[in-house]
């Protein structure tokens, strides 16, 4: 249902005639208007997470210790809002004007809007929830020392050897790229757990509620913005993906290529169709003339030019 649904807003959302177009093709089409949506979505994703993330830093005790959480939320959280209902905003625009189809039969796009959603929940629980006790953690106390065996430990090892092996996980001929990706996945799953760990060590003074919200922001705007990167790469399209695989099934491509087969046999259908009558040509419908009334002669066409004389028939 939701296929449809997708597939309505691409085709006929906007389009009031039946030869007319849809918002979506209309703004695909257009010059300049698609660039400049795609732009400001990318512009306020840099405002937005650059503000988010400085509050997540100083919620993890990473930066900014000396300043009160209050007072550096103040400061940034006009930035923040604004940013956010802009690049929402854009990104529904955009996600109409591209190919809501694409979009939507995409593996990143799903799992952008996954961590898009914990993101948002995670803001939810802490406005409600977390914040309430801000008054507790609010500042760090000037003495608050670094334990010694926070300073290093499994946890630092673990972190470092998890992003060695993420980036030395290079393509390998022979193997699945779907299951070079999920192993990369786990590498930075283990990696984010391995530096929580570290960070919540090292930062004793700071409720450990408080760095986990700062910690699941941090990471689900990071993955946000990873993701939506990656949709502009045709790794995983469902036209080259194999049928089975999981991320074959992850994106229903089945409903996908339905879909781009009834689009063929329409433009082919159509393309038949007007072969078939080309313009200028008279119908062959038209009504035939009466017969000649009885005893009458049919008339006869004009008589035809008489052929000229060849040599030797002169005379």
């Amino acid at each position: 249902m939701l296929h449809d649904f997708i597939n309505w807003i691409r085709e006929d959302l906007g389009r009031f005639t039946e030869d007319g177009l849809s918002w979506s093709h209309q703004l695909h089409q257009s010059l300049f208007m698609w660039n400049i949506i795609e732009g400001t979505h990318v512009l306020t994703i840099m405002f937005f997470a650059g503000t988010i993330w400085l509050i997540d830093l100083r919620m993890l005790g990473v930066a900014f210790r000396n300043v009160p959480l209050s007072t550096l939320n103040k400061k940034v959280l006009p930035i923040t809002m604004i940013s956010f209902a802009v690049m929402i905003m854009t990104g529904v625009i955009a996600f109409i004007g591209r190919d809501p189809m694409m979009y939507y039969h995409n593996i990143w796009f799903r799992l952008k809007m996954v961590f898009l959603l914990v993101a948002l929940i995670n803001i939810l629980w802490f406005h409600y929830k977390v914040q309430k006790s801000e008054h507790e953690w609010d500042t760090i106390p000037p003495d608050a020392e670094i334990p010694a065996k926070a300073r290093s430990g499994p946890a630092l090892w673990a972190f470092l050897g998890a992003i060695v092996l993420l980036l030395g996980t290079l393509p390998i001929t022979g193997v699945d790229l779907g299951m070079i990706v999920t192993a990369r996945m786990a590498l930075t799953v283990v990696a984010l757990v391995a530096l929580f760990i570290y960070v919540d060590g090292r930062t004793p003074s700071i409720p450990r509620v408080v760095k986990l919200s700062g910690g699941i922001s941090l990471s689900a705007w990071f993955l946000v913005i990873i993701f939506g990167r990656f949709i502009a790469y045709d790794w995983f399209y469902c036209e080259k993906t194999d049928p089975g695989s999981l991320a074959y099934v992850l994106q229903e491509c089945a409903a996908y290529q339905d879909t781009s087969v009834e689009e063929e046999v329409f433009e082919e259908e159509t393309v038949i169709e007007e072969e078939a009558t080309p313009e200028g040509e008279p119908a062959t419908d038209a009504a035939p003339e009466d017969p000649p009334p009885e005893g009458e002669a049919a008339p006869t066409a004009p008589d035809a030019e008489p052929a000229q004389p060849t040599t030797g028939q002169e005379g």
